[in-house]
């Protein structure tokens, strides 16, 4: 589960971002994070994932107060959170079993082991692409390479996947493939957090809506 209590963030130019703000995401479920450009969504995740910190206020993610998190522990808990990305941000010069592969190496598995390889054997067909395995980022579409990028974000098993604006570049048929994907990964009990102006999958049951407007939280359907 992932709890924000009265959390603010304050950037060095003086933006406030984020401002008393307090929520509540179940574990093991999908919510949406929304609200116009500015709202505060990529700097909730950023927090989240521990890229930022909070001015003020605590974050918990499992019972775990990221505040107080140091050296090592910082490490640990990041790999336990996997993150996509609206502009994939895989390498050129990587195959795409490579870039999955990725998050699995910087944790100190060997490439060539044969866990990892199965890890990413696994990855890839969750999102149906392992008969692209030995191909490279320029040779798959802009669906298929975010695909992937779904894969290396869940190679790892986390606990939690955020996404910032997933099907941002996407037309809406890929982009509802994209988020059938976030969908399954419910079946792996893991807590999604997707940051989206796609308004069209906001109202789907299976999953939370959390609005924010300005830094506040407007609507909070989890609670």
């Amino acid at each position: 589960m992932i709890i924000f209590q009265n959390v603010s963030k304050k950037y060095r130019n003086g933006l406030r971002a984020l401002k008393n703000l307090s929520l509540y995401i179940p574990e093991g479920s999908i919510t949406f994070i929304t609200g116009h450009s500015g709202a505060g969504k990529t700097t909730m995740l950023k927090l989240i994932a521990l890229n930022e910190t909070a001015t003020s206020g605590q974050v918990f993610v499992d019972n775990q107060d990221l505040a107080k998190l140091r050296g090592r522990h910082v490490s640990k808990y990041r790999r336990n959170v996997g993150f996509v990305f609206q502009e994939h941000k895989l390498l050129a010069d990587r195959t795409i079993e490579s870039n999955v592969a990725l998050p699995l190496i910087v944790a100190g598995m060997s490439e060539v082991e044969r866990k990892c390889r199965n890890r990413v054997r696994a990855a890839l067909d969750l999102v149906s692409l392992e008969h692209l395995a030995e191909s490279y980022p320029d040779m798959l579409s802009v669906g298929e390479q975010q695909r992937v990028g779904i894969a290396r974000a869940m190679v790892a098993r986390p606990d939690v996947i955020l996404a910032d604006e997933p099907t941002g570049n996407l037309d809406p048929d890929l982009a509802d493939e994209v988020m059938e994907l976030f969908f399954r990964l419910q079946e792996h009990e893991t807590t999604v957090v997707i940051a989206t102006h796609d308004y069209r999958h906001l109202s789907n049951p299976a999953a939370g809506c959390l609005m924010l407007d300005h830094g506040h939280l407007v609507e909070d359907e989890n609670s």
